[in-house]
């Protein structure tokens, strides 16, 4: 049996991760999920003060041979120990969490469809399009709850970098979807379109 590596796409706090857990629990033992955010690169040597000026939110942050070894792997039916970033400290964790492979791999991140070495071995890419105001509150609400962040500090990154990078990377992504689903009304009714654009493309394989 094959394995499918689905990409979910789309700006900060557009729905990415909310649409894929009501897949996962629609697939069950059939899924598994990898993020983007999880494949920050490792930035150790740096100070605090040196890691939180860093631009996280452009293509050049991220661990992508990293990301694309461990996806192919997961493709081939072996597991993969999955780093894990902690958004306090701005660095990866020593220890790490084991993936197993599934049928279906849904990898899930701002920019994965920016690197061709992704795109490449992903079988359906899909787009969460969300209105910029929406993206924003739902930003501050996560980040504060979440991560551990100040209301100042979620600001001051939005207006530096989030917004700035959406517009340069990630909103010309839309272009390259297979699909374009609307983030900012019921997830669950959008993710029905999904699980058919899904079924679909198992039973043609």
């Amino acid at each position: 049996m094959s394995n499918y590596l689905i990409g979910f796409c789309g700006g900060s706090a557009a729905g990415k991760t909310t649409l894929v857990t009501e897949l996962l629990n629609h697939y069950g033992n059939k899924a598994v999920t990898v993020g983007l955010d999880s494949y920050y690169k490792d930035f150790q040597d740096l100070t605090f003060e040196e890691r939180g000026e860093i631009n996280f939110d452009h293509p050049s942050s991220f661990d992508i041979d990293l990301l694309k070894k461990h996806l192919t792997l997961l493709i081939n039916g072996r597991e993969i120990k999955k780093p894990i970033y902690n958004y306090k400290t701005h660095k990866r964790q020593t220890n790490t969490i084991i993936v197993n492979p599934k049928t279906l791999i849904f990898l899930e991140g701002t920019l994965i469809f920016h690197f061709i070495e992704l795109i490449d071995i992903i079988n359906l890419k899909i787009f969460i399009e969300t209105e910029e105001g929406i993206r924003y509150q739902r930003r501050i609400n996560r980040d504060i709850e979440k991560r551990g962040r100040t209301i100042s500090n979620v600001k001051k990154q939005y207006q530096n970098t989030v917004k700035p990078m959406h517009v340069k990377y990630i909103e010309p992504l839309k272009s390259i979807a297979d699909v374009i689903i609307p983030g900012d009304l019921n997830i669950v009714d959008s993710s029905y379109s999904v699980i058919k654009k899904i079924d679909l493309l198992i039973s043609q394989n």
